[in-house]
């Protein structure tokens, strides 16, 4: 026997995959609460998903993903409001310390920024050895974590950093990672990490966390003139009156059809280089 089960409205950022998991746990639990004794081999339940015909980014033309791109100019969003204010009044700082206070911490207290960047270490060394290399992707502070580290760790094997969300960009935040940068001059503080071939940055218009997105290529500057940092769009979740940060959401930049590109294009790319 099967179950389809058919979502409502405002789905179109939804995973499937997700949304049929959490329907179907909801539906077996209230079968277990009327003690049904209903056996979970009993039926298969489906989930039915059309939310994605009405996503944004549903007819995107995908980007080409290379190390050099054009930047494309577009209506104004969140994020570059969001840049013009911290520009000109710092929001920035105001932001690490009453919004991201994780990063603030991150930033300010070098046993817990050490122990933070252990853990992305630890996982791409972990047994068995990836011999062809590692693809990193980093969202909102993750970004800075994985930044950070490859910045220091020069020899760790990754390949590709796909930054999402990434507050990078933005002045103030750049400032800290320049203030605390371990490069030696005259390097430039905030080097394109050298043992990558591919970095790519994905933000979407109303994500107020993306403001300075256009300048990541100049302040992480490489020296190989054929890398840059390839700052993509994806057309993501507006943000609303109820919801301004509602663009900055992981699982739609994952689910992006511009986040993968960019990660297929990174697979490809790693075994080209290991045919």
């Amino acid at each position: 026997m099967r179950v389809i089960l058919l979502h409502g409205r405002a789905a179109e950022m939804d995973i499937p995959s997700l949304m049929e998991a959490d329907m179907a746990a909801a539906l077996w639990y209230g079968l277990d609460r009327i003690s049904a004794g209903v056996p979970r081999t009993a039926f298969d339940v489906r989930l039915a998903f059309y939310g994605d015909l009405w996503r944004p980014d549903a007819h995107q033309p995908l980007p080409r993903i290379e190390p050099t791109q054009e930047v494309a100019e577009g209506f104004p969003g969140l994020g570059d409001l969001s840049l013009w204010v911290d520009e000109h009044l710092g929001i920035g700082e105001a932001l690490l310390d009453r919004m991201l206070r994780d990063v603030d911490s991150y930033f300010s207290e070098p046993a817990l920024r050490a122990a933070t960047n252990a853990r992305l270490i630890d996982a791409v060394t972990a047994e068995p050895a990836d011999q062809e290399g590692v693809v990193v992707v980093g969202f909102s502070m993750g970004t800075f974590v994985a930044y950070d580290t490859l910045r220091q760790e020069a020899d760790l094997p990754v390949a590709a950093l796909i930054t999402v969300g990434s507050p990078l960009g933005m002045p103030s935040m750049h400032r800290r990672l320049v203030a605390n940068s371990p490069v030696t001059p005259p390097a430039p503080p905030t080097p394109f990490p050298p043992q990558l071939g591919m970095w790519v940055n994905v933000w979407t218009k109303d994500d107020v966390a993306t403001a300075g997105h256009v300048d990541l290529a100049v302040r992480y500057p490489s020296t190989d003139p054929a890398l840059r940092v390839q700052d993509v769009e994806t057309w993501g979740r507006a943000a609303t009156p109820t919801n301004p940060v509602g663009a900055h959401n992981a699982l739609d930049y994952l689910s992006s059809r511009v986040f993968a590109k960019a990660l297929l294009t990174a697979i490809q790319m790693i075994q080209a280089d290991h045919p």
